[in-house]
């Protein structure tokens, strides 16, 4: 399968799952009113986000969401211009998509109310991690996977 294609599948695979997730969380969660799933370690959270990454930038207006949509299309630009010059290998051709299909997902959700919808929580006792979701998860996964492809592969050799 060609590079393009890899990363258009990713990147249509993390649409569609941060999209069911979020939609069914919204059904079945009532806001800021955490479900266990692995005791006080893993829950379930359902919350919004108004800001970016962690939160920065919370109730920043629609500054956000054009930096956002302008770092995208920027991205999907540098991905077909990369992948058609052979710039980059093909093992990063997934790993590119998840990050961009995560970007979308969260951009999109972003649109109707300026607002991601956050679901995962983590942590021990009152020190949690920022409440997340797949999309994000998905972004993650992809930077992890392409630091591990960029790291550089050394032969071993045999001392004789």
């Amino acid at each position: 399968m060609k590079p393009i294609y890899r990363a258009l599948v990713s990147l249509l695979i993390v649409l569609s799952l941060d999209w069911m997730t979020k939609t069914w969380v919204e059904q079945v969660l009532i806001p800021f009113q955490p479900v266990s799933l692995a005791g006080q370690f893993f829950r379930l959270t359902l919350g919004y986000n108004t800001g970016v990454a962690f939160g920065l930038f919370a109730n920043g207006g629609v500054g956000p969401l054009v930096l956002t949509g302008i770092i995208i299309v920027g991205m999907v630009i540098w991905l077909v211009s990369t992948l058609r010059s052979g710039e980059l290998p093909p093992t990063a051709a997934a790993p590119i998509g998840l990050i961009l299909g995560g970007a979308i997902a969260n951009f999109v959700d972003r649109l109707p109310d300026g607002r991601v919808t956050d679901f995962f929580d983590a942590g021990f006792g009152p020190t949690r991690f920022p409440t997340f979701n797949l999309a994000d998860t998905f972004i993650v996964i992809g930077v992890i996977f392409i630091l591990l492809f960029s790291l550089p592969i050394k032969k071993a050799v045999e001392d004789q």
